[in-house]
């Protein structure tokens, strides 16, 4: 018989907790008010996971990050429910976690969460771009530049994560980024979206003149290395450099604009 109950009566991390104490196989459903996860066990560590709400399931490369996710949104949760399934999981070995570091992850998480906040008070804040870059370059990663993408001057941060299919913590973590490299500024008055269609967001691209500056995806191998990265950043991963755009003596400066073009295969 399934495990079942309500975080009223036992904690998600007491759930966690004695699922690995008892080294447990099987599939943890948890489901709060808007959201919803699975955590695949196999003897009492975490080896999959997945997410049934407006998230697609993770592949080999995400588990690590949606464990951290589902564990992030339901730590210190006083409502939803859970429902643990025992027997072998038909779910792929993608990662072999204890619960231990899961929680430490999701509770590191929760504190950098509480930290964007501070800069980023409401979801419904609408970014734009800015006028004017400052001189020199900006190096994005690939979340940054999904994010950057999708900015137009009409869609508010959720918005912007539901169609980009990511999560409110990711989508502002990039965001934080952007305002720090004065990319993108910050409307805080709330805005309608009134005509707003979430599943028109725009593709990464490989070129973007913004304002007046040209961003490339480079290789990374020459690729100038983004200040403040750790040792732990994914050394393959793409990122984009933003530089101004070389014009001729005689041609006359354009208004800045922002427009989105697709380099030819």
């Amino acid at each position: 018989m399934p495990l079942q109950g309500t975080f009223d009566v036992l904690d998600f991390s007491g759930v966690l907790e004695l699922v690995s104490e008892r080294n447990m196989s099987g599939r943890l459903h948890v489901r709060g008010r808007s959201f919803a996860g699975n955590l695949f066990f196999s003897d009492g560590m975490i080896v999959g996971a997945d997410q049934s709400e407006h998230q697609a399931a993770a592949i080999v490369g995400d588990v690590p990050q949606r464990v951290q996710e589902i564990c992030f949104e339901f730590l210190g949760a006083d409502r939803g429910n859970f429902e643990f399934h025992p027997g072998r999981t038909s779910a792929p070995a993608a990662t072999n976690m204890s619960v231990e570091d899961a929680m430490a992850q999701a509770r590191q998480r929760l504190e950098e969460w509480q930290e964007l906040q501070l800069l980023i008070p409401s979801l419904d804040a609408q970014p734009r771009l800015v006028s004017e870059l400052d001189p020199g370059q900006v190096t994005l990663d690939r979340d940054q530049w999904r994010v950057l993408t999708a900015v137009d001057g009409r869609r508010n941060l959720r918005s912007i994560g539901r169609a980009l299919n990511m999560s409110d913590f990711e989508v502002c973590r990039a965001m934080r980024d952007l305002l720090s490299a004065k990319v993108v500024e910050l409307d805080t008055r709330q805005a309608g979206m009134a005509g707003f269609n979430e599943v028109d967001a725009p593709l990464a691209t490989e070129q973007v003149t913004i304002n007046g500056k040209r961003a490339t995806r480079l290789k990374p191998s020459h690729a100038p290395a983004k200040a403040g990265a750790s040792s732990d950043d994914d050394p393959d991963m793409p990122t984009i450099v933003i530089s101004p755009i070389k014009r001729d003596r005689d041609e006359a400066p354009r208004p800045a604009e922002a427009a989105t073009n697709h380099k030819d295969n």
